[in-house]
């Protein structure tokens, strides 16, 4: 077939545009870095992706193009009515797919739930989620049975109480990811203490839905405290995004519909599981950016691993007063003066359960032995903004990770507000070789929740013990020896 200058024109286009596609690499350190998936050894996801859909799009130009007279417009109609059948169909199947067992929660208001008695079940496993990972690689927490089951309101309890001594906000930290419904904090914290403890605490959730589920159901349960969870790696946001969740735009639904999509997600499956796998193993540019993780803590026979996100190392970089004066912890300091003032009006004492993150409690264990240079290449990654050199960098970095603490507990004594920091009982933990968090999850393991379990129990311990028996005399009611 002879083309003519139109025709070659597009075909050079077309083929510039897929050849660089395939030619330019993704920062394949960056996605490992990331916990990303990797594509053939050297794309992400993303990037992939855009290779798929414009090589589809190019065969589909390339049909109809390549053509004149009444077939040219022949093979249009043939697109067009393709097109005009697929999408409905594809659509309707979509939409008898998105079942609430597949999508895990019903948003039907701010705090949303999981579906009413429900109960989900597997076995978590300890490793990468991406084919591509780390360097060195070494196995993670065993793996975990795990069972989860909703009561009547759709929360992780054994039934929907209508009253309880405990009320538990927070999210997936306070719900339990990856462990099972025995091994989840609140509920070790109510076997050790002897008392009902309500577990709120949802996935995905942040302060808006504490106060919004503390307003909801919390209240009304009567407790005598209300644990607050607050996370370090996520729960600090601004007032303008709160907004944009209470009242998201058109575009913001239409995402987020998509990303339940079941369609979408098997699709991506199918790209991840037959395109992860090739080349996984392949030479990586650059490896020093990440080959000091995972970090063993503590060192020698009984060290257990860790990897975390740049971002964690970011955040713990900011310093004390940044951060007091960051809209993103001054929007969530609101919530929690609301929550005070909900809980005071109830008779309920509010405590704030500090809850940090891996990087957190575990670089501080390993920062003598690390690699200045090292370590700060880490932290820029997808990082705009400059960072000092690597020596005063990694001083910085060591002196600022206490400050958002600090900075929020300082805050707490001042509002009257009861403080617990489960840092140093985490720390202490995984310094004495008890894997407190998994490898390559952000979450507690088990072991981890037993540890924050005891640490919220003698806490509360203390604070209900009268005065005169702080020293002497016989212990609280739900003391355990």
């Amino acid at each position: 077939m002879r083309l003519i200058a139109r025709q070659k024109i597009w075909l050079l286009i077309v083929l510039g545009v897929n050849l660089a596609l395939w030619l330019i690499p993704s920062d394949v350190v960056e996605e490992i870095a990331r916990q990303r998936q990797v594509m053939l050894g050297r794309y992400s996801r993303t990037h992939f992706a855009w290779i798929v859909a414009v090589a589809g799009i190019s065969l589909v130009s390339f049909y109809v193009d390549w053509s004149t007279g009444p077939t040219y417009k022949r093979r249009w109609f043939q697109v067009v009515a393709t097109l005009m059948f697929l999408l409905p169909s594809v659509t309707l199947i979509d939409y008898l797919l998105r079942t609430p067992d597949v999508e895990h929660y019903v948003r039907d208001r701010v705090a949303f739930h999981r579906p009413a008695g429900a109960r989900f079940s597997g076995t978590y496993a300890d490793q990468s989620q991406a084919y591509r990972t780390y360097p060195h690689a070494p196995p993670g927490y065993p793996p975990v049975p795990v069972t989860l089951t909703t009561d009547a309101r759709g929360y992780r309890n054994p039934a929907a109480a209508e009253s309880s001594e405990i009320v538990v906000l927070g999210d997936s930290f306070a719900e339990g990811s990856n462990v099972s419904d025995e091994h989840c904090w609140p509920a070790r914290l109510s076997g050790l203490i002897g008392t009902s403890v309500y577990n709120l605490g949802m996935s995905s959730y942040d302060p808006l839905h504490y106060l919004e589920s503390l307003r909801d159901t919390g209240l009304a349960l009567k407790p005598r405290y209300v644990l607050c969870m607050i996370y370090e790696g996520n729960d600090f946001r601004s007032t303008k995004s709160d907004e944009k969740r209470k009242k998201p735009s058109i575009s913001k639904r239409f995402e987020d519909y998509l990303d339940r999509s079941p369609v979408i997600k098997t699709l991506d499956r199918l790209l991840i599981d037959t395109f992860g796998p090739i080349n996984a193993e392949g030479p990586l540019r650059d490896p020093s950016r990440i080959d000091w993780l995972p970090l063993a803590i503590p060192a020698g026979q009984q060290a257990r691993y860790y990897v975390f996100e740049p971002k964690q190392l970011r955040d713990l970089y900011q310093s004390r007063d940044d951060f007091a004066a960051d809209r993103h912890w001054l929007n969530p300091r609101q919530q929690l003066q609301e929550m005070h003032q909900l809980c005071k009006s109830s008779s309920a004492e509010l405590v704030i359960v500090f809850a940090p993150t891996k990087a957190h409690v575990v670089f501080p264990l390993a920062a003598d032995s690390l690699d200045a240079s090292r370590v700060r290449e880490f932290t820029a990654i997808s990082y705009e903004e400059p960072l000092p050199p690597a020596p005063v960098f990694l001083q910085d970095l060591r002196q600022n990770v206490e400050a958002r603490e600090q900075v929020i507990g300082e805050w707490c004594a001042k509002e009257s507000l009861a403080f617990l920091s489960l840092t140093p009982a985490l720390q202490s933990a995984a310094e004495g070789g008890t894997q407190v968090y998994y490898t390559y999850d952000q979450h507690w393991t088990p072991a981890g929740h037993d540890i924050v379990a005891q640490a919220v129990l003698e806490f509360l311990d203390v604070r209900r013990r009268p005065s005169s028996t702080m020293t002497s005399g016989p212990p609280p009611p739900w003391h355990v020896p």
